[in-house]
């Protein structure tokens, strides 16, 4: 992954390149795991004291079918049920294109942009409804909305597969400091 900033505007484009290529992650896609991709991008001002300017943030999922034998990959804010392809190089051709990001500075000044990826087997949202779970929270259950033996499985469900470590990928990357002068960032 690859972070390129323009001179004298200061917008920012990220190049995704293979993020689905590690070999633990595409075994988990392969075992019926779905794979979420979740990418935030800041801008700092540079300073003395450096300042959060902005943020963006894009998020992916990749689930394999075993019945076809196609992938799905569906981004945060895509049409539909996503877009299904054949093969693993198709996946990665999709990600290899380029994410503009819509951040920008808007006054003169020294600046550079963090991207953090994290790439999982399972969500966030997935590891505190397991906290919940874990500390009595049936909530759901109690109240009707849910069976308490389909609450019970899920927990289940997710404490083994944390247990059986599954693999989970993060990684930073930083822009280069850049330099946007008076009226160059505002409005442009």
């Amino acid at each position: 992954m690859r972070l390129y900033v323009q001179p004298g505007t200061g917008a920012a484009r990220l190049e995704l390149g293979e993020l689905v290529s590690d070999s633990r992650l595409l075994e988990a896609i392969h075992s019926g795991l779905p794979l979420r991709i979740r990418i935030l991008v800041q801008l700092w001002r540079d300073g003395f004291f450096d300042n959060q300017e902005g943020q963006h943030q894009w998020r992916a999922s990749v689930i394999f079918d075993p019945l076809t034998g196609r992938y799905r990959v569906q981004a945060l804010g895509g049409s539909g049920e996503g877009e299904e392809v054949n093969t693993l190089e198709e996946v990665h051709a999709l990600f290899r294109q380029s994410l503009d990001v819509p951040l920008r500075p808007q006054r003169s000044g020294r600046y550079y942009y963090m991207a953090d990826v994290q790439m999982e087997t399972l969500s966030l949202s997935d590891l505190q409804e397991l906290q919940r779970w874990l500390q009595g929270d049936l909530a759901p259950a109690v109240a009707g909305e849910e069976r308490v033996g389909s609450a019970l499985a899920r927990g289940l469900r997710r404490i083994l597969v944390r247990m059986l470590g599954l693999p989970a990928k993060r990684f930073e990357v930083k822009s280069p400091s850049f330099v946007v002068g008076s009226g160059a960032g505002a409005g442009d």
